[in-house]
């Protein structure tokens, strides 16, 4: 009886140095593999959503597979509000490939405006949650969690409006211009156009003024607004006090209105 009894447990201790050296030797062949993050990328959709794509590139040069593969990242706001949340698989990453693998997250910039406006016009940065997760060699699963942080540059930063300016007169009207300027930072190119409302310090509707703006990405912007009033509001006009009230519509968001003083 003991003779089976000792055999089973040398046969057990066989499988476990087996097991055990096969762990080592996977292990050991973690040497072999190499990860690799790319530049992000950013494209918009046609439903006003801001896609970053990550590129993660894997060299798996080890003697084994990668299984399961996840990816999952969370975004959040400075006050810890979920912006978005992306997940990725893959089921498999064979030995000797190397593998690219896109990780897609979608921030929809029409939220982030009405929500989170300044995310618009001041340079900040959004806290991500990153959880992946792997088994290697089919026996050793891995999970990794980290918090980074992420750069925002704002699309519209220093965003700012001059006093209005009276230029050409006529008997019936007066033309104006308004100087508008900003910086963008983020990593997109601006498009689309800006309208804006004029109105005295008695709230009174002046005058209405639109431009385009095309502004490439890590660019400044420089042009004026101009607007034509009734030579009977020149009085008014010309006392140089009031509010704009601006308008944002690009092919990414919309936004309005942002209401800034003059005088």
């Amino acid at each position: 009886m003991n003779v089976p009894i000792r055999m089973l447990g040398i046969a057990t201790t066989i499988f476990w140095i087996i097991l055990a050296g096969f762990i080592a030797f996977a292990a050991y062949s973690l040497k072999d593999l190499n990860f690799g993050v790319g530049e992000p990328q950013f494209a918009a959709s046609f439903n006003h959503d801001l896609v970053v794509r990550l590129p993660l590139f894997i060299d798996n040069r080890g003697y084994y597979s990668l299984e399961g593969f996840n990816l999952t990242t969370v975004f959040s706001d400075e006050n810890g509000t979920e912006i978005s949340r992306a997940s990725t698989f893959v089921a498999v990453i064979p030995h000797g490939e190397n593998t690219t693998i896109l990780h897609n997250v979608t921030l929809n910039m029409d939220r982030m405006a009405q929500r989170l406006s300044q995310y618009l016009f001041e340079d900040s940065e959004f806290m991500c949650a990153v959880k992946a997760g792997v088994d290697f060699a089919e026996i050793l699963p891995t999970t990794l969690a980290t918090n980074l942080t992420f750069p925002w540059g704002a699309p519209f930063c220093n965003f700012r409006l001059g006093q209005p300016q009276l230029s050409v007169a006529t008997l019936s009207s007066i033309t104006g211009k308004v100087p508008l300027t900003f910086d963008n930072h983020a990593a997109f190119d601006v498009t689309g156009n800006v309208r804006v409302k004029i109105f005295n310090a008695n709230n009174m509707l002046l005058a209405e003024a639109q431009t385009d703006i095309n502004a490439a990405k890590q660019s400044g912007f420089r042009g004026d607004l101009t607007f034509t009033v009734p030579a009977a509001s020149a009085v008014s006009t010309a006392s140089l006090q009031g509010h704009f009230e601006v308008y944002f519509s690009t092919p990414m968001f919309e936004y309005g209105p942002l209401v800034i003083l003059y005088g």
